[in-house]
């Protein structure tokens, strides 16, 4: 597929937005350049795994990302399997990577019920909080003055678990109490005072039950969070879309304008796109997945409380969905989630993210 194809791909309002001779600036030009051009941050997810093998991935990341996030790398799990033993070398290699490529970093994270050490779960029941506080303080305090940006409690928010406020029944809730996500903004602020602290959520965005749920719960949330004094700097909003739910641009611009009333900043922070309900042929998948990228992020880029995006992964070669363990699609070919398939070739993917970046007002 050349350059006008793809282009052509796009839905037929964003192509009106670019005339031909901006075809050919749009395409040369990089999307950390379109996004700096507008007060943004581009970046994405990368493990140290993918960075390792692949020569190519790591010239794409140089080139089109001003940012880097760790796929896995800074989960608890990893950096204290056993207790008292911490071990950062996994983490601190792709700060490496983001220091050979220029690239700044943002933590992600520092609480979070998945990919937990398995002593965990007994430890908090009888030490309490001195269990995060400990961990809190010790990651922020290694990467203090290298990493500014920090997922500081991930996923708090569930609504099918019942529990009031809507909130995970997670090890944390059960042996600390629902003020334990006030607490870990408190102690992180204390470990490293300069740190954009963010409150990072999945499931925000369609036009469902399962979302409608969800925006109110984490709006309670973070309006609770600021009533407490929590030094919490934003919401990180992760966008893992799927083709086929429904996404009504005026309820997500509301939720957007919410959030930004109070105080917040936003981010972007794990956009991919599930095409695993799309039967159509890849051309047509792909267009329609860069169909529902111009769709919300159209809305996402003009709520200028958003400083940018990051996008998990670059490659569908590399994607989570595409993964030996979560294989979404049936039909033997890749879910076409990413920017670049599998090749590093850009898709229709690619050039809505651009024409995004291109048109978002200027912050």
């Amino acid at each position: 597929m050349n350059r006008r194809q793809l282009l052509a791909a796009l839905p037929g309002a964003a192509m009106t937005a670019l005339p031909l001779v901006a075809e050919a600036q749009t395409v040369e030009r990089t999307l950390k350049g379109l996004a700096s051009a507008k007060g943004l941050l581009y970046g994405a997810a990368v493990a140290n795994w993918q960075s390792d093998r692949d020569a190519l991935l790591r010239r794409t990341f140089s080139r089109q990302c001003a940012a880097v996030v760790p796929e896995w790398e800074m989960k608890w799990g990893i950096i204290e399997g056993t207790r008292g033993q911490r071990n950062y070398s996994a983490p601190d290699r792709i700060v490496s990577f983001a220091s050979s490529h220029r690239l700044a970093v943002r933590g992600h994270p520092a609480i979070w019920h998945r990919n937990l050490p398995r002593w965990v779960d007994g430890a908090l029941k009888t030490e309490g909080e001195t269990v995060i506080v400990e961990h809190i303080r010790d990651l922020l305090t290694h990467y203090k003055g290298k990493i500014t940006s920090w997922d500081i409690v991930n996923e708090a928010i569930e609504p099918k678990d019942g529990q009031p406020d809507s909130l995970r029944n997670s090890v944390f809730l059960r042996h600390l109490g629902p003020d334990y996500i006030a607490r870990c903004f408190e102690i992180a602020a204390q470990a490293d005072p300069g740190i954009q602290a963010f409150y990072n959520e999945y499931g925000l965005y369609h036009n469902d039950a399962p979302d409608t749920a969800r925006r109110a719960a984490v709006l309670k949330l973070l309006a609770k969070l600021k009533s407490q004094g929590a030094p919490i700097y934003g919401l990180g909003i992760q966008g893992h879309l799927t083709v086929g739910r429904p996404f009504n641009p005026s309820t997500f611009a509301s939720f957007l304008r919410e959030v930004a009333a109070l105080g917040l900043k936003i981010m972007i922070t794990e956009l991919d796109i599930d095409d695993r309900r799309l039967t159509q042929t890849i051309s047509e998948r792909d267009r329609l997945v860069a169909e529902m990228a111009t769709q919300f992020l159209t809305v996402a880029l003009d709520e200028r409380a958003v400083e940018g995006l990051l996008t998990w992964g670059l490659s569908d070669k590399y994607s989570w969905l595409n993964s030996t363990t979560n294989q979404t699609r049936t039909d033997g070919t890749m879910n076409r989630c990413l920017p670049y398939d599998e090749k590093f070739d850009r898709k229709p993917f690619w050039f809505a993210l651009a024409d995004a970046f291109n048109r978002a007002p200027r912050r």
